[in-house]
Formats: C-alpha cells, sequence, structure tokens
C-alpha cells in the first residue's frame, strides 16, 4: 500500500501506513508521521518570479506584502497493488500571507506565513490512517534571507544571489503541516535578462530530519533530505507579466521525485498593487505533489525608481537602456524613436546605401559597385551567376563547376582542359569523342588491336591472338597474375607473355598518358616488409615494361604491402589472391582507386 499524488503514477510511492499483512491490521488505525505535506514556498519578493529566486534582490527601502489563496487537488493519493484506493488529501485549501524587505541593496529578508483553511479526502481508516485534521491550522513558517554578489544593474554579466530559508516546525502535526524538527533550505539563484525575457534557475537543498513512514522486511519509505531544483523564464515589462516556472525535487533517502510546472501571470491594478495568478501541476510519486495547483493572489509593492525597458521614464535617466529597441543604448543614440525593424548604425540612425542597389553598406561587400543582392552586394558581369571576384572568366559566361569558365560543347569537360572544345567527348579522352578505326564496335581506346577487327570478348583483337589484358575505364585488367620468385622481386619467365601484351597495349594507346603499377602482399611478416617487397616488385615490374619499349614516365611504381587486401588472409585462395601486380591509369585515392 502507498501513497501518491495521482493515479497516472506508474512506480511505488512514499507511504503513510505500515504495509498490511493480515485483516487485524485493517481495523486498527496507525496515526500520521509527523510531517509536512506543503512542498511548495513563494518568493516573498516576487523579483523575477512568484516562486523562484532569480538573482534578484529587493532595492534598499524596497518592500512587498502578499496574500496568495491556494488551492491543490490529490496531494497525497492511496495506492495498494497498483490500485488507487482513494485520496487522503483530494483537497487543500491554503492562505500564504508574506512579506519582503530590503535592508541594503544587496541584502532582502523576508517572511511567509501558511494558514491551512480547509482540506479533505477519503476516508481510509480501514486501511490503516487515521483521516487529517480538515479545520483551520497553521503551516510551516519561513524566514528567509538573501544576499545579492552580482546584479546586471552593475553591469555585471548575470544576476547572482545566495541565500536560505528556515522552515519553524509551528504548524499542526494532524494536519501534516508540520515537520518533526526546523526545516533548513539554502539554495544558489542565477538569472538574466535577454531584452524583454528573463531565464533563471534556482538550486538548493531541503535539509530537515528524516521521518521512516514504511519500514517491513518488503518496503522501507523515509522521507528526508532533498535536492531542491527550479527554472523560470518571464518577461520583464512594466505591464502585464507572464512566467513559466518548472520545479523538481530530488530525494537522497527512500522517497519519491516530484516535479511540477505552473505558469502565471501579473497584472498591474494601480501603481501600488499587483495581482497574480498561477496553474499547474505535477507528476512524480513525491507526497504534496498534486495533479492540479492554483494560486491567486494580490501584492502591495514599493519598488524604487530602476529603469526597465518599456518603463515611463525619459531617455536621459535611463542612459543604459535601449528604449527604441534598436540594439543601441540611450546614451550613444542620436536618432531615438527610430525603432525597431530598421537597420542603424553605432548612432543608432538609418544605416545607407550608397550605390543604391537596394543592399545597405554594413552589409554590401561591394558598397561603392552596385550588385545583386545574391552576391551581397557584389557584381556577375557575365551573369553567369557567379560573382566576379570568384569567377575565372568573368567577362565570359561559364558554369559554376568551373568557377565560371566555359564548357562549350557541353561534354563537362572544362574548355581549358579540352583537346576538344567544341565536340562532345568523353573524360578518357580528354574531351574528344571516341573512335572506332577497325569498325568492330569496339571503341579504339578499350581496343586492345585497334586497327584489327576482332570480337569484343577477345578485346577487340582477332581470335587467334587470346588477349590477356582488357583496358578499363580506370585501369588495365589483367587476366592472369604476375609471378615472382618466393619472397623476391625477381619475375618469373612464366609472366612475360602477360607483361609483353601489357606494354603493348600502353605503347598503342598514348592516351593512357600514365600507369600507376601497384604491388600488393598477403598479410605474412611485418608491413614495413612487406610495403618494402612490394615496393620492389612494382619496380622490377616497371623495369620490364622499359625494356619493352614503354617510356619510362609514363609508369609510376608503388608498392603497398597488405594495406589493400581484396580477400581474406584466412584462407589460402585469399592470401594468394592478395599477392597482386595492378596496373591503375588513375591514382589511388583514399585507398580506393
Amino acid at each position: 500500500m502507498a501513497l501518491t499524488r495521482s493515479p497516472v503514477c506508474w512506480v511505488r510511492v512514499l507511504a503513510l501506513a505500515a504495509v498490511l499483512t493480515g485483516t487485524a491490521a485493517l481495523a486498527q488505525p496507525q496515526g500520521l508521521p509527523e510531517i509536512e505535506l506543503e512542498r511548495l514556498t513563494l518568493n516573498p519578493s516576487g523579483k523575477g518570479s512568484l516562486l523562484l529566486g532569480t538573482g534578484e534582490v529587493l532595492n534598499r527601502g524596497g518592500y512587498r506584502f502578499s496574500l496568495t489563496g491556494h488551492y491543490q487537488k490529490d496531494p497525497l493519493v492511496l495506492f495498494k497493488d497498483g490500485e488507487k484506493l482513494g485520496a487522503l488529501v483530494g483537497q487543500r485549501v491554503t492562505a500564504h500571507l508574506a512579506a519582503a524587505y530590503g535592508l541594503f541593496n544587496w541584502l532582502e529578508l523576508g517572511v511567509q506565513v501558511p494558514l491551512l483553511l480547509t482540506q479533505g479526502g477519503d476516508d481510509l481508516t480501514p486501511y490503516g490512517l487515521d483521516q487529517p485534521a480538515e479545520g483551520l491550522a497553521l503551516g510551516t513558517p519561513y524566514l528567509s534571507v538573501r544576499f545579492g554578489l552580482l546584479a546586471q544593474a552593475d553591469e555585471q554579466p548575470v544576476d547572482l544571489a545566495i541565500g536560505a530559508q528556515v522552515g519553524l516546525p509551528l504548524g499542526s502535526a494532524t494536519s501534516l503541516a508540520k515537520d518533526g524538527s526546523p526545516r533548513l533550505i539554502p539554495s544558489v539563484m542565477v538569472g538574466r535578462r535577454f531584452g524583454l525575457l528573463r531565464a533563471a534557475l534556482d538550486a538548493g537543498l531541503t535539509i530537515r530530519s528524516s521521518t521512516i513512514l514504511v519500514e517491513d522486511e518488503n518496503i522501507q519509505d523515509e522521507l528526508g533530505p532533498e535536492l531542491r531544483l527550479g527554472a523560470v523564464l518571464a518577461t520583464t515589462n512594466e505591464g502585464v507579466r507572464g512566467e513559466l516556472n518548472v520545479l523538481a525535487s530530488v530525494p537522497f533517502k527512500r522517497s519519491g521525485n516530484s516535479v511540477e510546472a505552473l505558469a502565471g501571470v501579473r497584472v498591474p491594478l494601480s501603481p501600488a498593487f499587483e495581482g497574480y495568478a498561477l496553474v499547474g501541476g505535477g507528476m512524480g510519486d513525491g507526497p504534496g505533489t498534486p495533479a492540479f495547483r492554483g494560486l491567486l493572489g494580490v501584492a502591495l509593492v514599493n519598488t524604487p525608481f530602476r529603469c526597465v525597458a518599456g518603463g515611463k521614464h525619459t531617455a536621459e535617466q535611463c542612459p543604459d537602456l535601449d528604449d527604441d529597441n534598436d540594439g543601441i543604448a540611450n546614451v550613444a543614440d542620436t536618432c531615438q524613436g527610430v525603432g525597431q525593424g530598421v537597420r542603424v548604425d553605432a548612432q543608432g540612425c538609418p544605416v545607407k546605401d550608397s550605390d543604391g542597389d537596394g543592399i545597405l553598406d554594413p552589409d554590401d561587400k561591394c558598397p561603392s559597385v552596385p550588385g545583386v543582392a545574391r552576391f551581397q552586394g557584389c557584381p556577375d558581369t557575365d551573369g553567369d551567376g557567379l560573382v566576379d571576384p570568384d569567377d575565372k572568366c568573368p567577362s565570359v559566361p561559364g558554369v559554376e563547376r568551373f568557377q565560371g569558365c566555359p564548357d562549350t560543347d557541353g561534354d563537362g569537360i572544362e574548355d581549358a582542359s579540352d583537346k576538344c572544345p567544341s565536340v562532345p567527348g568523353i573524360h578518357e579522352l580528354k574531351g574528344c569523342p571516341p573512335k572506332d578505326t577497325d569498325k568492330d564496335q569496339l571503341p579504339d581506346h578499350r581496343d586492345n588491336c585497334p586497327n584489327e577487327p576482332g570480337p569484343a570478348a577477345n578485346q577487340g583483337c582477332p581470335v587467334q591472338q587470346p588477349q590477356l589484358v582488357e583496358i578499363q575505364r580506370d585501369r588495365i585488367e589483367i587476366k592472369d597474375k604476375v609471378y615472382f620468385d618466393s619472397d623476391k622481386a625477381t619475375i618469373l619467365p612464366r609472366s612475360n607473355k602477360l607483361l609483353d601484351q601489357v606494354a603493348r597495349i600502353i605503347i598503342e594507346h598514348p592516351e593512357l598518358e600514365k600507369i600507376w603499377i601497384e604491388g600488393h602482399t598477403d598479410e605474412r611478416g611485418s608491413q614495413d616488409y612487406n610495403r618494402e617487397l612490394s615496393q620492389k616488385r612494382a619496380e622490377e615490374v616497371r623495369d620490364y615494361l622499359v625494356t619493352r619499349g614503354v617510356p619510362i614516365g609514363r609508369l609510376v611504381p608503388k608498392g603497398y604491402g597488405r594495406q589493400y587486401p581484396v580477400a581474406s588472409n584466412d584462407t589460402v585462395e585469399g592470401r594468394a589472391a592478395n599477392r597482386r601486380v595492378e596496373f591503375l591509369t588513375t591514382p589511388r585515392e583514399g585507398g580506393q582507386p
């Protein structure tokens, strides 16, 4: 059997009765523990928030007196095995009297006294629980002190304060409105104003004596110290103001968590009075977390003059404010009243558009030459969509891919690099179109015998000339492998026929301007040794091709060792596949050709 705030809770929560083990236990009410059920405290000064500290303190001589009516729905509900048995406290109405006074600009004192007007709930005496007293009762009074450490009004980056509340054990125990000992709540409060909004955090500890609520061999619930966290976002204007508060409690003992969100509005009723209201709800399994909470109150406020955006003052009275909200403080603003929505300079006056192109000078990269908005005021003389400073060919329309230079034949190759700029071609032929000299349906740049017709299956050569080599887009693919002496760079004679054919193809295809000869090994041996061996083998192949008439400048040997395997080294076949030589027509980048 456990008590929680709402039937939506899904975990076991603090219980206020012994676990019932028999019928006899149900008939004997066990009384109530001495705890303060109310977990909400007010912000007596109301600075920034009605509930949380924001790092601000009242100015010297400032004060605030408030009366708040407070209604709660289901702050304490009884569950057993996930089934709601009833609300020990289903309705609770409290009046809060609070006051705060600014003794100095950095010291604020406060007091708040809750008066429980009425509360009621279901009769749960069959479950061993006495019913809390329903009539008028005193709650836990609080005394508070706050010390202001930093203030934005003093040109500090944030408002920062430390403080403490002391809850006195003077309330009514039979109304669940009194702890067994004093309650101490030290806290740190920090906030910052962002224009018409203020954001703040309030973090503290609730230090109180521990109270065992339920204890048997299966359950032991204990109410004790808690971590208190709060965050608020509020408006800062002097008219109707709004705020959103989020409060959370995390226990250090075996009790429940609590999270609440309350939205509020503050309405000035006269220069000295304001009315306010807060509504919200909570979730969690901590006692005193209601399903719904509402507050309605009125306050007498005396706040010594201070500068607030939108307040009743002159620009001279508040030189550090920005009354026309143009981003320039009053003291530096020589064009007061220009207002938000108009771009202004450092003196608060509208900025100029010197070249008349519709782009204001601060945003115009070329303020003295009319340009286009797309290029921040700079021109695009040839109209090709590229700004002149970035256009390699600013007087000739081109394409962005080539930084404004043209591709006349539209084959994707810049004219400057296109050997046939007026005729669409392919990259493999530097922009020239492919030819088929022997009319065998295989273009010359892929044809091993470009002057003799042959089937494509034999790489364009007559069938009586079996081909061991195939020209592909990025490589010369060999259908056999280059064989070496074991663990040496010596080429075995059985590879001569293959390499002779590679040499002939390189010579007959001048469009293959450079060939990268790659040597690879399996994983046996160290990486340094394998890289050295593969380099020597690549160089040996290069030297062989040179002896067959290939210019040495067209050949680049490169040994990679075991860096790029093409098969698993766990099998004999895989290791054999990794011991290979490859002929690439484009360099390997990022490990891929």
